[in-house]
């Protein structure tokens, strides 16, 4: 009971910083530690992951299989995800919560025996119609998505795409919505626009 008592006060008091963090001005921080946090929640949920598998840097994108929004950026990715000199992993933590398919295409991409090619059909073909929502979903399926609508939830994320990742002075930075390429070059992959 101590244990959930204090796993649950730790998360109250990550997203509570989380929060701060989204309405302060660009040059606010958190502490190392409140970072290390919200990473450490990030990479305890269930994500799909692209890019190097070994990184220097790891992002993550909240994503649903029916927002458009994550399509387009996970087009705008492209370039990056493939560049030879990309080091940074894009993982994609899988929600279901914008149309009532949402959950069911999200549970087809992480019960998917490749999970990374069923999230890359559902976003490559997202305008005829991506991938098909499963119809039976597993329960441990079912759960992961409601874990991860619950973190999204409790970091105070309200929308999809919304973005996590370390900035080129080491601070944790989250950018709400779609990012152009300009933004991707430069904050999320690092990389001199060509």
């Amino acid at each position: 009971m101590n244990a959930q008592r204090t796993a649950r006060h730790t998360l109250a008091l990550v997203a509570a910083l989380f929060s701060a963090l989204l309405s302060l001005p660009a040059a606010a921080q958190i502490s190392e530690e409140q970072a290390r946090q919200v990473i450490s929640l990030l990479e305890d949920s269930h994500w799909v992951a692209e890019g190097p598998e070994e990184p220097e840097r790891v992002a993550y994108t909240f994503t649903d299989m029916e927002c458009p929004y994550c399509a387009r950026q996970w087009q705008a990715m492209r370039p990056f995800i493939n560049d030879a000199d990309n080091v940074t992993q894009v993982r994609h933590v899988i929600v279901g919560i914008l149309k009532p398919q949402s959950h069911a295409k999200g549970a087809a991409v992480l019960a998917a025996d490749d999970p990374l090619a069923a999230l890359e059909k559902a976003q490559r073909d997202f305008d005829s119609g991506g991938l098909a929502p499963l119809q039976d979903i597993p329960e441990d399926i079912s759960r992961a998505l409601g874990e991860n609508r619950r973190l999204m939830q409790q970091l105070g994320i309200r929308g999809t795409p919304a973005t996590i990742f370390t900035d080129t002075q080491g601070q944790l930075q989250f950018a709400p919505g779609l990012m152009g390429e300009s933004l991707l070059a430069t904050y999320l992959f690092q990389m001199d626009e060509d």
